[in-house]
């Protein structure tokens, strides 16, 4: 990362300021009001780790942060502009999910994703696990209007082509993918962050025990419809 500012005001600002570009205009951020939900391929996605996560700093199959969206078989933008990647393709990863939630309940998907052609073509890796509210999550995110701490489970893959979810640097082979059943991510939900229009996922961090942005995000008070996408940058993938 450049050294301008740190990786936690980066990510503040892509949520706060960028959120209607990526989710859609204001009228999707809310909290106390109906939100227009875009639909995730396949469900949702795949931020695969958190608290006590597969692909955290402790426990991880590379990566350095506690969700597995951004750690678990490697670390997203291993290859790009760094070009230590050993695999010829650019793509954008990312993970996106869609739920069921309020302040006492959370089930939904995530959907952990490679799209093609440097982040212009399609998706051509979709890995999606079940995302349940299995307790209370940690505290300390005075910005959350709610937060859970969930468990994956029930992976399944929605797209591979030509095997890139294991010839990548997600590297998300079987072996990879069943790692991820049974890890803990903490997950919130901050409406108009910093009293920006953009509102964003919050994650809890173990590695930092820190809670921080991962994504922009839209919620529904009335349908308690949730929505994530974290496109986190470029990977690369093989042939």
């Amino acid at each position: 990362m450049m050294q301008v500012a740190s990786p936690s005001t980066l990510r503040k600002t892509l949520a706060v300021c960028g959120a209607w570009l990526v989710v859609g205009a204001c009228g999707a951020c809310s909290q106390g009001g109906d939100s227009s939900q875009p639909t995730a391929t396949g469900g949702s996605t795949g931020g695969l780790g958190g608290a006590t996560t597969t692909g955290g700093s402790a426990t991880g199959q590379g990566g350095t942060g506690a969700i597995a969206g951004s750690a678990a078989g490697g670390t997203v933008g291993a290859g790009g502009s760094s070009g230590t990647s050993t695999y010829p393709n650019i793509g954008v990863c990312g993970d996106t999910g869609t739920a069921t939630a309020d302040a006492t309940s959370f089930e939904g998907h995530q959907v952990r994703y490679i799209i093609g052609e440097e982040g212009f073509g399609s998706r051509i890796c979709q890995v999606q696990f079940d995302l349940k509210r299995v307790g209370d999550a940690p505290p300390g995110c005075t910005v959350c209007d709610w937060a859970h701490l969930l468990e994956f489970s029930n992976p399944t893959i929605l797209t591979d082509t030509d095997g890139v979810c294991a010839k990548s640097d997600l590297a998300l082979d079987t072996a990879a993918i069943t790692r991820i059943v049974g890890s803990r991510v903490a997950l919130g939900f901050a409406a108009h962050l910093g009293g920006a229009h953009g509102s964003a996922r919050m994650i809890y961090f173990e590695d930092k025990q820190v809670w921080d942005v991962a994504g922009n995000a839209t919620w529904s008070e009335t349908t308690k419809a949730f929505f994530f996408d974290d496109r986190q940058g470029y990977c690369n993938y093989g042939p």
